[in-house]
């Protein structure tokens, strides 16, 4: 093998290297977010990725670029979760129904990373939203509307969390999808509240 063959293999396989810590990395850091708080020290980060402490840095620009690698981690875990409900068929009620409960399922379950999220990458899931009910409706709402949906769970859902002696999990669920029902409503007015919906995809 030429000496320019090794040198190319070479700097493949660091690269491949660099890859797989940082998933180490930003897999520690949503680990140790979930035990720990929104805000974990770098040592822990360093010690659940089995990596130096000065070595995280290696892979990231700062604190700044690691935090973002995982609030788009947070979002893609987020949106796998709350996925079957935006594949099901139902009336629009029911659609909206299934979805709050889901994201109010996986934020009781990730409280701290449900957080994290919001503060950090709170517009990520607008067009993702967006692209799923395109495939309910002709016409799907506009991002401003998306956002404000999105914006409303959010903050209910970060208000719950401090305050979930006030209202079940369940009583919250069914007050946020009727209030996403009429933010819906009224920029989609064409929307039979009764008329089942069919996703432009298969059910998952």
């Amino acid at each position: 093998m030429s000496s320019a063959a090794v040198r190319k293999d070479t700097v493949a396989a660091r690269r491949a290297g660099g890859v797989n810590h940082r998933e180490r990395i930003v897999a520690a850091a949503v680990q140790a977010i979930e035990e720990h708080g929104s805000d974990p020290g770098l040592a822990v980060i360093a010690d659940l990725a089995g990596l130096p402490r000065p070595h995280v840095y290696r892979h990231f620009t700062g604190k700044d670029e690691l935090d973002q690698a995982v609030a788009r981690q947070a979002a893609k875990m987020l949106g796998a979760w709350i996925r079957p409900s935006l594949t099901v068929r139902g009336t629009p009620p029911e659609v909206i129904d299934g979805l709050v409960a889901r994201v109010l399922q996986w934020a009781a379950f990730h409280p701290n990373l449900y957080r994290f999220r919001v503060r950090l990458s709170p517009g990520e899931a607008v067009p993702q939203l967006t692209r799923a009910l395109a495939a309910y409706v002709r016409t799907p709402p506009s991002e401003h509307v998306v956002a404000g949906v999105i914006g409303l769970v959010d903050a209910s859902v970060l208000w719950w969390f401090d305050h979930r002696d006030e209202i079940d999990q369940d009583a919250l669920s069914a007050s946020l999808s009727a209030q996403v029902w009429l933010l819906l409503a009224a920029a989609l007015t064409t929307l039979d509240p009764h008329a089942p919906l069919t996703p432009s995809y298969p059910e998952a």
